[in-house]
């Protein structure tokens, strides 16, 4: 009974101590590209980053930009997949913010996209 007691302690610690850390900076919803007269949606149920609206390319619109979203190691920063054209595959970058209103996204420490609410 005891241990039970322990283990359900520290489960609810953890699922609360999660919560709190994601919480700290709510990345989902719509977000304006910085260069580009484009409009993507962040969708954390889903994981994903897809083209919400786009004045130039409406074809792209719902067209997944990021996979694999998930919380990264600190509480401003998240990992994800994003398709590289030059890799001809998705790669491994990280989304970090300053603030909860723009994200940098950066490919081997280069910033490739930002993103501004």
């Amino acid at each position: 009974m005891y241990k039970l007691i322990v283990l359900s302690s520290i489960l609810i610690t953890a699922i609360f101590s999660a919560k709190v850390k994601s919480s700290e900076c709510d990345i989902s919803g719509i977000w304006d590209h910085s260069a580009k007269p484009a409009k993507l949606f962040i969708d954390l149920t889903k994981g994903e980053i897809s083209v919400h609206s786009h004045d130039v390319t409406p074809k792209s619109i719902g067209l997944v930009v990021l996979k694999n979203l998930k919380l990264g190691t600190t509480k401003y920063a998240w990992d994800a997949k994003m398709y590289s054209a030059a890799e001809d595959a998705f790669v491994d970058v990280e989304i970090t913010s300053k603030s909860c209103n723009q994200l940098s996204v950066d490919f081997h420490g280069e910033e490739v996209l930002r993103l501004i609410r």
